[in-house]
């Protein structure tokens, strides 16, 4: 398998479609940048929509969004314009891709499952449709897009996301170029 290096997600339109469009989802107050205080607001809007999360939970994805924002090359404090966060998180994409040649667990796979231990609010180990629409109405996506996204995760069918399918089809979507078991799966909310 070939290194892919982060000019190859820079020159990918898909990827940048993509991670242009969460940056512009991050930028809540519209003025052209992100901070990790942003990615934080996140967690914020979707510990009041899911008011029974555990604590510790949140305090676990607290961590581990910041450990993906740092590597991301996101600081604290710091405010990155379209550009500069682009090239962080192509960067990370590339040492992530590297990290699973490896054999390693990307920080990715640890942001996604602390999300997966958080929206799974009645503890059955599965995600429904509806704790799912909870995480992603709370980052301000598209209620429109949300069926379709879930269908597109479900990938087995059975109306629950797994753990598996959630950290299998994101880690595709978001950090691999050229994939097509993952086009379309945000719908026109991020292609």
């Amino acid at each position: 398998m070939a290194t892919v290096t982060a000019q190859d997600y820079l020159n990918n339109a898909d990827w940048v479609k993509r991670s242009s469009a969460v940056f512009h989802l991050l930028d809540i107050n519209k003025n052209g940048y992100v901070s990790v205080d942003d990615w934080l607001l996140w967690i914020e809007n979707f510990k009041k929509a899911a008011p029974t999360v555990s604590g510790s939970k949140l305090e676990k994805l607290h961590l581990a969004t910041l450990k993906y924002t740092a590597a991301a090359g996101l600081t604290v404090g710091v405010e990155f314009n379209l550009e500069q966060y682009l090239h962080g998180m192509a960067v990370m994409c590339a040492a992530e891709n590297e990290k699973v040649k490896r054999g390693e667990v990307p920080v990715f796979n640890e942001y996604t499952s602390a999300w997966y231990d958080c929206i799974d609010t009645d503890g059955d180990g599965l995600v429904s449709e509806e704790e799912f629409a909870v995480v992603m109405k709370s980052a301000n996506f598209p209620e429109s897009a949300i069926k379709a996204v879930f269908a597109k995760l479900d990938s087995n069918k059975n109306g629950k996301l797994e753990r598996s399918e959630l950290l299998e089809n994101e880690f595709k979507f978001w950090m691999s170029i050229n994939d097509a078991s993952v086009q379309g799966m945000y719908g026109s909310a991020f292609e």
